[in-house]
């Protein structure tokens, strides 16, 4: 210590506290000594990393240089310091000490007064080569093996790519490319080189960067961030741009997110306790199974997200049109086409295989990302739609070209399957039909977000008819449907909020409609932007109406995912309403007429009022499905005296975490339907925790986290959880009735409920016989739900499904679903009204009048029948 004393004049004259010299004279003097005595340290010792005292001095000598650094650079000019740090290239012996020195207090100075130099923003320092080479060794050659100070170099080369980015004209002090004839002396000597080579020595910057872009925390952060900084520069400097084309940057970052990708385990789930089983599913069957909750997907699948969103933001942010094409092309080939269409294809349905895995982290790729060239490769490849991604080889420039014959080459090498022989769709078939429910959720989820989310892939997933474009219907055409719909509804629950509820549903409807109007219209082909015709043959619709067909066997949670897809359909402005939900304008009946040669427009607004019939063999699939299920709840209700009781208890508890909805200030119209005890009917409230728009709730696009928001109560309250599902309670109960009557209904609630047992058909019959009378020409009673004709036959040959296997469920399970399809009930009616107004689907045909509001004109569509409520707009 008493030689490096000696040496710097003692160490109180490099302490914080020590003399400030207070003209920029006489800081340049105390600079240079400083400056001087680093030289120094670093020429007497070969290793003063043996020398702790050598390296607390120069610590300090550096602390010294970055005070006075900083407070020169927050003053006003001249700044001498600053200069000098530029011309005696002192950051190089900073770095020669900081390296040698294997401290991490030291790498930490350093660290701090290489970022105090490119801050300063002083000439001859960041557009320095001599300085960007200290720099990159620094940051190349420091020991990492701590995180703070791993992060703090990164944060260097970070500061350094800010700049680059704002002042594009210091470039050539970091990247150097190798001229013509350099690269074509190279190639001479190696054989023809190939673009994605790597050049590390052509910029050293950006490939330490790439080295951490997939880190977590700090370093990954600004890792990521500087390497966009010096792909958005490439649009300003065509060497740059060229480079990257040529460069092995979209070969590493395909590499890199297929690595990642491949880490992927398998689902786990978390465990079932009574703190965080959502309610709706506490209230089924299937509160136990590993199900009930959504999938654990673990630090793995959040590093391959950010990653992926890396991707994202690389290709919003770089401005070169032939940089990103680069950079899609390597997405595809490398990962969609070698890992991520492979692990679908070889993916395993069997118990504790990896199908509802990979459809899951497909679902969640899909959730994520909403860059439109990113989500067209994806989908276009996955769907094997005629794409019109493929890259033009007109006006492209020679290294781009380059890169695409490499590709192409290692494509055909690779020999993998291809979308046309098995996609997508196939796939998605073979989930709706799985016997597993893990993999029938991640299928319906995967459905939803594709429909939700990127609706412009809607008919490459649910098929439509070419050439078969939406007819107009008339005002009265689509009122009758409401009130079918409609009257389905009510037939299941007498709702004193009715109003209310539709009233939050229709505005939901309003809004998802609205968005798919602001979507950009095709120039080329009219039929890209008008709803057409589903194809009813399509075998996965016919799933669809399958797994709806055993809609109270199955459980809450599929179910939840299942009206979201269906939901997702019928607002879809791709896919028309004719012939599957509403019945094909061509076959409406309407009364007969007299004819004239001139109608007049009385006469033709008039018939546009009508209200039209049809033949049962027309009634639409979707419609007869769910009046089949209605059916079911009419012939329960003869056969269970109190159950319009039980489901009015079931849904206030189901909702019984919501806030109360305001009391009702319309008046009804009507008497109430004859069934129904609305002074026995607890007071609902105006959102439930499961399900789409109020009170089924749509505020999230992810049904099922949507559906499990909400924990239910503890289980080990079961019995006071029953007792809230108590239809009345006596005034003067004791306590002991009260528990026995708890103890009845949880046991009754409890006990198995043959939903299809053989009495439902005779049932059913007599049933449909006494709502529509014989005239099989006349629509059926909305508020009976009657059945206008038998849905589809299932001809094709599925896996067995649990449904199918368990058709028996508890009472209160079936109570459960009976109340979530009212809800859907309500929903669908208020999207189709919704529809008719901004899609134009109704109105006045013949006069060239749209809807407007021509449902809302109709008194509350008519609904003059005993038991149906007046209906806001």
């Amino acid at each position: 210590m008493d030689f490096w004393s000696r040496i710097i004049g003692g160490s109180r004259s490099l302490s914080t506290k020590s003399f400030r010299a207070t003209t920029p004279t006489e800081r340049l003097t105390s600079f240079k000594r400083t400056c001087n005595t680093l030289q120094q340290i670093w020429r007497s010792s070969n290793s003063p990393n043996g020398e702790q005292s050598a390296t607390a001095t120069a610590r300090n000598c550096i602390d010294r240089l970055i005070s006075v650094l900083s407070d020169e650079s927050r003053g006003p000019a001249p700044h001498p310091c600053l200069a000098y740090a530029s011309s005696s290239q002192i950051f190089v012996t900073v770095t020669k000490l900081a390296l040698s020195s294997y401290d991490d207090g030291m790498l930490r100075s350093a660290t701090v007064f290489f970022n105090t130099l490119i801050d300063s923003e002083v000439d001859g320092v960041v557009d320095n080569r001599l300085f960007a080479r200290a720099l990159v060794d620094l940051v190349r050659r420091a020991d990492k093996h701590s995180e703070d100070v791993e992060g703090r170099l990164v944060e260097l080369l970070f500061g350094v790519a800010n700049n680059i980015r704002l002042q594009p004209n210091i470039l050539p002090a970091w990247f150097a490319p190798r001229s013509d004839e350099q690269e074509r002396e190279q190639q001479g000597t190696n054989g023809a080189e190939f673009a994605g080579a790597m050049r590390k020595d052509d910029f050293p910057l950006f490939y330490l960067l790439v080295e951490y872009v997939h880190h977590a925390g700090r370093a990954g952060d600004f890792a990521r961030t500087g390497l966009l900084y010096l792909i958005e520069t490439a649009s300003r400097s065509k060497r740059l741009e060229r480079w990257l084309i040529e460069s092995d940057l979209a070969t590493l970052m395909a590499t890199g997110l297929g690595a990642l990708y491949s880490q992927l385990g398998s689902l786990t789930f978390p465990e079932n306790t009574d703190e965080n089983i959502p309610h709706i599913v506490a209230l089924s069957d299937h509160a136990n199974q590993e199900t009930a909750l959504p999938p654990l997907l673990g630090p793995s699948m959040d590093s391959f997200m950010s990653y992926l969103l890396f991707w994202q933001d690389t290709i919003d942010h770089c401005k070169s049109a032939e940089v990103n094409g680069t950079l899609l092309d390597h997405f595809q080939v490398l990962f969609l086409e070698q890992l991520l269409y492979p692990s679908l294809l070889e993916s395993s349905d069997v118990e504790g295989g990896s199908t509802a895995a990979v459809m899951t982290y497909l679902y969640r790729i899909l959730e994520s990302v909403n860059q439109e060239d990113l989500v067209h490769r994806i989908l276009h490849f996955l769907l094997a739609s005629p794409s019109d991604s493929e890259p033009v080889t007109i006006d492209m420039s020679v290294s781009r070209r380059k890169s695409l014959d490499v590709l192409a080459a290692f494509s055909e090498e690779a020999a993998r399957p291809s979308p046309s022989l098995f996609n997508l769709r196939d796939l998605t078939l073979l989930g709706l039909q799985s016997a597993n429910r893990q993999t029938t959720l991640a299928t319906l989820r995967l459905m939803t977000v594709v429909l939700q989310r990127h609706h412009s892939f809607a008919r490459s997933l649910i098929r439509t008819v070419p050439g078969q474009i939406a007819k107009q219907r008339t005002v009265g055409a689509l009122d009758v449907e409401l009130q079918q719909l409609l009257g389905m509804a009510t037939s299941i629950v007498d709702d004193p909020t009715l109003n209310d509820s539709y009233d939050n549903y229709l505005k939901d409807g309003l809004a998802i409609l609205e968005s798919r109007l602001c979507m950009a219209l095709s120039e080329d082909n009219p039929e890209d932007h008008l709803p057409l015709e589903l194809r009813q043959d399509d075998p996965i619709v016919h799933e669809l109406l399958h797994r709806l067909q055993n809609f109270f066997t199955n459980s809450v949670v599929v179910n939840l995912a299942l009206t979201e897809v269906l939901g997702s359909i019928v607002a879809s402005h791709l896919i028309s309403l004719d012939g599957w939900l509403l019945v094909d304008p061509a076959k409406y009946v309407y009364p007969p007429t007299e004819e004239t040669e001139t109608p007049s427009l009385l006469d033709q607004i008039k018939h546009a009022y009508e209200e039209p019939t049809w033949d049962q063999a027309d009634a639409p699939a979707l419609k007869s499905t769910l009046q089949k299920l209605v059916q079911k709840i009419q012939t329960w209700r003869k056969e269970i005296p109190d159950f319009d009781i039980l489901i009015a208890a079931r849904r206030d508890l189901l909702h019984q975490d919501d806030e109360p909805a305001p009391t009702p200030n319309r008046s009804y119209r009507g008497s109430q339907p004859p069934t129904r005890s609305s002074s026995q009917r607890p007071t609902p409230r105006a959102e439930s925790e499961y399900g789409s728009p109020t009170p089924r709730g749509r505020p999230s696009s992810r049904p099922f986290e949507r559906a499990v928001a909400t924990p239910s109560p503890a289980r080990n309250s079961s019995r006071d959880l029953f007792t809230q599902d108590l239809p009345f309670r006596p005034l003067r109960e004791t306590s002991t009735a009260r528990k026995n009557a708890a103890e009845e209904l949880r046991r009754r609630l409890e006990q198995p409920f043959a939903v299809n047992s053989s009495s439902d058909a005779t049932n059913a019959t007599e049933q449909r016989a006494d709502d529509i009378g014989s005239d099989a020409t006349q629509p059926a009673d909305p508020t009976q739900g009657g059945v206008d004709g038998p849905p589809e036959e299932r001809t094709d040959t599925a896996v067995p499904n649990e449904e199918e296997d368990q058709p028996v469920a508890t009472l209160g399970h079936v109570l459960t679903n009976v109340v979530l399809l009212y809800e859907f009930l309500l929903e669908v009616s208020a999207v189709v009204q919704a529809r008719g107004t901004l899609f134009e689907e109704a109105g006045y045909p013949g006069l060239g009048i749209a809807s407007s509001a021509a449902p809302l004109e109709m008194e509350y569509f008519g609904m003059n029948k005993p038991g149906e409520v007046e209906m806001s707009s």
